[in-house]
Parts: structure tokens; sequence; C-alpha cells
């Protein structure tokens, strides 16, 4: 399939035109969907939501002024969608967090034994830091577009992303330790 520019595509999206909403979904939601999948963990959710995105998306395609890349519109859809979806599970995952405390603290001195690994260290992050870590490594966006998705400026992603990193390294240094 020919690949057409972001803006005639946008416009045929715009017309209603199937075959370009297909186009549109085809060239970007397969990073979409990894980056619902490294946020809410399940690849079942992070087809519900990735499908979720793009109904919103091409429902609310009109309110897209082009400022940025569609690609980006599509991303803050999708960190709005994943992040709401996180907000409506997390009474389950509060639970799961307790009963893990409670099982740690029910072995104490097995915590060298128990290593974190990156994804589990990720987990534990909050969904803020996650987002940005993924964003930036994960989808290797450059500032700018991470602050486009996030509607921020360059410099706050800049120290966002600085925490992040500090908070992640802490949690695997406390894990092997």
């Amino acid at each position: 399939m020919v690949q057409t520019d972001d803006h005639e595509l946008v416009q045929q999206c715009q017309a209603g035109q199937r075959t370009a909403q297909r186009q549109l979904f085809e060239q970007t939601s397969p990073r979409i969907y990894r980056l619902l999948l490294r946020m809410v963990g399940k690849p079942d959710d992070a087809a519900d939501l990735t499908q979720e995105t793009y109904v919103k998306g091409l429902e609310r395609l009109s309110q897209f002024d082009g400022r940025s890349a569609v690609q980006t519109w599509f991303y803050r859809i999708a960190v709005n969608e994943a992040l709401q979806f996180r907000r409506r599970e997390k009474i389950g995952a509060a639970k799961l967090q307790n009963l893990a405390r409670t099982q740690s603290e029910a072995a104490p001195g097995t915590t060298s034994a128990l290593r974190m690994d990156l994804d589990q260290a990720m987990s534990q992050l909050s969904a803020d830091d996650q987002m940005i870590l993924l964003l930036r490594y994960q989808e290797e966006l450059d500032y700018r577009r991470i602050a486009e998705i996030l509607e921020c400026v360059e410099g706050t992603v800049a120290s966002r992303l600085n925490r992040a990193r500090d908070r992640l390294r802490e949690m695997l240094r406390s894990g092997y330790e």
C-alpha cells in the first residue's frame, strides 16, 4: 500500500474514507499498542485500549488541528485511555500490592533472594513515571514529541524524565541489596 502523507491522510479520514482510516490505523497502531501494553501490562487490555483509542480518535478527528503529527495526537489519546484504565483498576492493584507486601513481610530476610528486574521495577512506578520512560525509551520519541503528547514544555519533560530515571534506579538498586 502506498503511504500517504499525514496531512492528506487526515483530510481523507475527516471526509469519512474508510480506506484512509484503515491506512492510518495500520501505520500508527503497532506503536500505540506497544505503548499501551507496557502501560497496562496485559495484551487483551492493551488491544481493547488500542481499539478505544482509534474509535475516539477517529470520531474526534475533526478536532485535530495539525500542529503536531497525527501519531502524536493518537499517542495523547492512548495515554489518556491508559491512565483512565489504570484509575479504574487501581483498587484491584492496591489489593495485589497489599498482598505482595504482606507476603514479603511474612518472610523477613528473603528480600535479597527476590531480585527485582526491570519489569517489576517499572510496574511499581507511578503511571506518570512509566509513561514518560516508555515514550522516551520504548517509543524513542524526542523531548519535543513527548512535550506535545504531554502538553508541556521540553524542560518539563527533561526534569520529569530525570526524576523517573532516578526513581527507577533506586528501585532497581534496592532490589539488589
